[in-house]
């Protein structure tokens, strides 16, 4: 009988073991997930600052972006260099996470900073052909909310503690290629582009499954920009018009849930030229996204150099 009890709580011993295991993995791969939907959205100018909604709406994310771009000059038109990048921030918050019989919450910041550069090409008439590649740091800053007290003596609790309420960064590398062409009708600039970027991010985690982080984004874009219909205090004002379809493949289409996403938007330029020489324009920008797991309202601002 005794050691019938003795096997009865081994083999409950090692199901409870496997059970925390299991938990911890789970909530581990939940947090990079949603850490990499974030750095996603944080750090790239595909998609700007806005607010999003992702699924049955448990899921928010609310993310401010600052891009930027400079060019540089020099005495060929055939190539020139630039510079680009983006500081960002964002808040993430997930509801009804249910891993011990209470629904939870998850809140992340995210501070994101973007450094990249690269060459274009002009080899052909209203044709450009640019390669690039960025460097994306970014730190998440994340925390539990909870009805049901975490209780560090309990294994699933310091788990969820461990993991939930902390400070994480990564770090991203991104690769990008792109070629547009932009013909001027009656002043009006049109233009077709098509771009893909790769990124890979390294997810090193002590319970995930997940070790790192690989997806491609592909862009396809057209749009006009309009001649000078107005200015403002003696600045020219120009508007685009535009809309993309943007396809995502690997690791953030399991993330995204969706391979697909549409845009329509607006973008307003207003030329700075005559007050800043080191300024040439000032954007505002605004569009709607639309996938088959996202719903979102998307605004930025942005300067060229």
């Amino acid at each position: 009988m005794i050691k019938k009890v003795i096997l009865l709580l081994g083999i409950s011993t090692i199901f409870l073991r496997l059970y925390a295991e299991e938990i911890k993995s789970s909530a581990e791969n939940l947090y990079l997930k949603e850490s990499n939907r974030i750095l996603l959205f944080t750090s790239e100018d595909i998609l700007s600052s806005g607010s999003y909604k992702f699924g049955n709406n448990d899921s928010r994310l609310d993310t401010h972006s600052f891009p930027f771009t400079y060019n540089f000059k020099n005495n060929s038109d055939k190539y020139n260099f630039y510079i680009n990048g983006s500081l960002g921030y964002s808040k993430y918050k997930e509801k009804n996470i249910d891993f011990r019989g209470s629904l939870d919450d998850n809140i992340i910041k995210t501070y994101a900073f973007k450094l990249g550069g690269g060459i274009c090409l002009n080899l052909i008439k209203d044709t450009d052909i640019k390669f690039g590649s960025a460097y994306i740091y970014s730190r998440l800053n994340s925390s539990y909310d909870t009805s049901l007290r975490l209780d560090n003596s309990k294994d699933i609790d310091k788990t969820l503690n461990h993991i939930f309420n902390s400070n994480n960064h990564f770090n991203t590398y991104e690769f990008s290629s792109f070629i547009g062409y932009h013909p001027t009708f009656n002043k009006y600039k049109t233009y077709l582009n098509a771009d893909i970027h790769y990124f890979h991010t390294n997810l090193n985690k002590s319970y995930a499954t997940i070790s790192d982080s690989t997806y491609t984004i592909s862009k396809l874009k057209i749009g006009v920009v309009t001649p000078t219909i107005f200015s403002i205090y003696k600045l020219p004002l120009k508007v685009e018009f535009y809309a993309s379809d943007i396809f995502t493949n690997g690791d953030i289409k399991e993330v995204l849930k969706s391979n697909n996403l549409y845009l329509l938007g607006t973008t307003f330029h207003l030329g700075t030229t005559t007050i800043n020489k080191y300024i040439s324009e000032v954007s505002f920008n605004i569009n709607i996204v639309r996938g088959d797991n996202l719903d979102g309202v998307n605004f930025g601002f942005g300067l060229s150099f």
